[in-house]
């Protein structure tokens, strides 16, 4: 079954979904062509609709906060942090709406997860999107699709988010401010070596490795208010600020066909362990779908998470390696 997105919703803004009608506005061909596969820009309609102003992100925070769900939500102060730096060296903060407020003074980067669970006119956008997202590129994406997620990030003025990848499809959307993007090609790898995709999906704390020399392989893209660029699948990147705070979305989805892909690297990741030399996934359809049907097997039966979806074999193995090790000792 795919995806279904609860809607109701008695919003004050539902002339932006009646009058406006759709997100994208876009070539269809360049869409089609380029999806998934390599990035692109095109412009969005949501700056027209009000929802993502500083007062309604604000209280969908304080939503968020009161779950009590931790992983929804990350504050960092990224004042000392570069490029090359990772997300797990920089300083968590606290008071996540009083950050908030005093954006424009610190060097902060906040993440919202999952808003479309606190707030229904952003579960009624990140409906529209997947519908979009189908017609444009041609496919019965709503059925591919196993996990997406509305993200709000905020950002301080000058901020650089580390180079990164991510499992998802995804699309960056911004709404206030402008901010640089440099997105290299998911396939190179020399910017993204075979080894270092093997090391992200045994864990997600495993990001590949910046190389300074080999930035002229990536293209830059502006964002301005309006603009919108389409990361694909563990396509290498990372985001300058500019002088101003900036309000982005990121939408991201998990589809059936990278979680496949995903188990090949895991399988991969842990033959390289034996010492041998696994063939990239694509090289082989039939060793491939081998693989993913061995590591799938340690999959959780009703994933509720990203990390559930993406990593439970990993973790599930490591988890079953530490209880050996316990019971080795006795």
């Amino acid at each position: 079954m795919g995806i279904v997105i609860k809607t109701e919703t008695n919003s004050a803004q539902n002339s932006y979904f009646d009058e406006v009608g759709r997100v994208f506005v876009s070539d269809k061909g360049i869409f089609k062509d380029n999806y998934n596969k390599r990035p692109f820009k095109l412009h969005h309609t949501l700056c027209q609709s009000g929802l993502f102003e500083i007062p309604e992100i604000i209280k969908t925070a304080r939503r968020v906060i009161g779950s009590g769900i931790a992983s929804d939500y990350l504050a960092l102060d990224l004042r000392k942090e570069s490029i090359s730096s990772s997300f797990t060296e920089a300083t968590q903060q606290d008071r996540l709406t009083e950050v908030i407020e005093r954006l424009g003074e610190g060097g902060s980067w906040i993440r919202l997860s999952r808003t479309q669970d606190y707030n229904p006119d952003y579960a009624r956008v990140l409906d529209m999107l997947i519908d979009e997202i189908g017609a444009n590129a041609d496919r019965p994406f709503r059925k591919e699709v196993t996990w997406a997620t509305l993200t709000v990030i905020l950002t301080s003025p000058g901020i650089s988010t580390p180079f990164h990848i991510d499992h998802e499809s995804n699309f960056l959307f911004q709404i206030q401010g402008e901010k640089d993007v440099c997105l290299f090609d998911p396939q190179d790898r020399e910017v993204l070596p075979e080894v270092e995709l093997e090391r992200f999906y045994a864990s997600s704390f495993n990001t590949p490795r910046y190389k300074p020399e080999l930035q002229g392989h990536g293209r830059i893209y502006r964002l301005t208010p309006g603009e919108v660029v389409h990361h694909p699948p563990t396509a290498p990147h990372w985001v300058k600020n500019g002088n101003n705070i900036s309000v982005s979305l990121s939408i991201s989805f998990c589809m059936r066909s990278l979680e496949q892909r995903a188990r090949v690297y895991q399988a991969n990741f842990m033959l390289r362990q034996l010492r041998l030399k696994p063939r990239p996934p694509g090289t082989s359809p039939k060793r491939d779908a081998f693989k993913a049907r061995l590591v799938s097997a340690l999959e959780m039966s009703d994933p509720k998470t990203f990390q559930d979806i993406v990593y439970s074999p990993m973790l599930r193995l490591k988890s079953s390696m530490q209880a050996l090790k316990v019971f080795s000792r006795h």
